[in-house]
């Protein structure tokens, strides 16, 4: 009897050690899914309310709504380098810390935003402007001297401003047999790396024609501004041909301004700009612009899916310098319906920006990380057939 009750309780034992066994094995992964998988809180700070940027945050809610991202937007109402700086220490000193802050590079104060987020305790990732030359000697690059800021994403906007006068000169020969004589520029901020790296760009174009003719001046990303400058260029160069824009807001400044001169856009004057913006659109649409240079506003998005992975253990780069980049794309009036579906709210909304992360397609994991690729993906998904 005793052997055999002995036995009996023997076999129970076992049954229950391999239940309790089994029982871990399954849920460990479980466990682990669910940890990475919790939300993570992120807050943006946008530079502005310009309809840019209101896009660009739009994105980014469509993104942070699948990959279970807390996707919080301040926005610098007053716009300039210092009260962006201002707005930073706002959030940081309010009690309720993020896990990340997604901010751009600016003149003379991104070294010491990014330490001001290190010293809280929170993680950075910049995005959607190159770090300024004197800022770069201070903070080194991503992970290079502060462990905390974890990556930085950004368009090449060098080859957009190279590029965009680049199709302006050619669709000029094209369509009137003759190469141009005169190209001007319309650039934006002198503190605005985006900016900077476009009109570089721009004069590397000129470099390349030495008898195209070109003046580049600021109107401060503003239409208004741009109309009053373009009205004086047109007044000095009365056989003006090309009008490159470093936004498109500028553009539609230049479109207004060749008009009032008795000039016809897209004829005997062709402008050009960047951003993708809808009015811009359906001046390609008119005739009256002739290409406009985008996608950039899903900078945004990508970098929360980059954060996403990141803090699930999926790292995007493990090396530094943690730097991603991408190519712009050009709408013009044979893409424009393909370009407009990625415009189109209601397709954010109905895509599953889940299979674009590593934390949630299982099937990415082995596979290096490319900005320009998940980007391409992103277009596709929105807009099947994009060219």
């Amino acid at each position: 009897m005793l052997r055999k009750d002995a036995t009996q309780r023997l076999f129970v034992l076992s049954k229950a050690s391999i239940a309790v066994l089994l029982l871990s094995i399954l849920s460990y992964p479980l466990s682990l899914n669910a940890e990475q998988a919790a939300p993570v809180d992120v807050v943006f700070l946008s530079p502005d309310d310009s309809r840019f940027w209101q896009m660009t945050g739009g994105f980014m809610q469509a993104v942070a709504e699948d990959l279970d991202v807390n996707l919080t937007i301040y926005t610098d109402i007053s716009e300039n380098r210092f009260s962006y700086r201002d707005l930073l220490k706002k959030v940081l000193q309010s009690g309720e810390l993020p896990d990340y802050v997604l901010l751009m590079c600016k003149e003379k104060v991104t070294y010491d935003m990014l330490e001001m987020i290190g010293e809280a305790g929170v993680k950075a990732f910049t995005f959607n402007t190159d770090v300024p030359d004197d800022e770069l000697r201070l903070t080194g690059m991503p992970r290079e001297k502060m462990a905390h800021w974890i990556g930085h994403l950004s368009p090449d906007n060098h080859s957009a401003g190279l590029n965009l006068a680049d199709r302006l000169y050619e669709r000029f020969k094209d369509e009137h047999g003759t190469s141009p004589s005169k190209m001007v520029g319309l650039s934006g901020s002198r503190d605005s790396s985006a900016s900077i790296d476009r009109n570089r760009g721009f004069n590397a174009m000129l470099a390349v024609h030495p008898s195209l003719e070109g003046q580049l001046l600021f109107a401060n990303w503003s239409e208004t501004e741009a109309v009053a400058k373009t009205i004086r260029l047109f007044e000095r160069y009365p056989e003006l041909d090309l009008i490159w824009s470093a936004s498109d807001g500028m553009a539609l400044g230049a479109i207004t301004a060749a008009e009032q001169k008795g000039r016809v856009p897209g004829e005997d004057v062709l402008i050009g700009g960047v951003d993708w913006e809808t009015r811009a659109l359906d001046e390609i649409e008119n005739g009256r612009l002739e290409l406009s240079l985008g996608r950039h506003f899903m900078g945004g998005g990508l970098a929360l899916l980059l954060i996403r992975d990141y803090h699930s253990g999926y790292d995007f780069n493990r090396e530094p310098p943690a730097t991603l980049s991408y190519q712009f794309v050009e709408a013009n009036r044979d893409n424009l319906e393909s370009i407009r579906n990625i415009l189109d709210r209601a397709q954010w909304a109905q895509t599953d920006f889940r299979k674009f992360s590593r934390q949630f397609n299982e099937a990415l994991r082995g596979s290096p990380v490319s900005a320009s690729g998940i980007l391409d993906d992103f277009m596709s998904a929105m807009s099947p057939g994009i060219r």
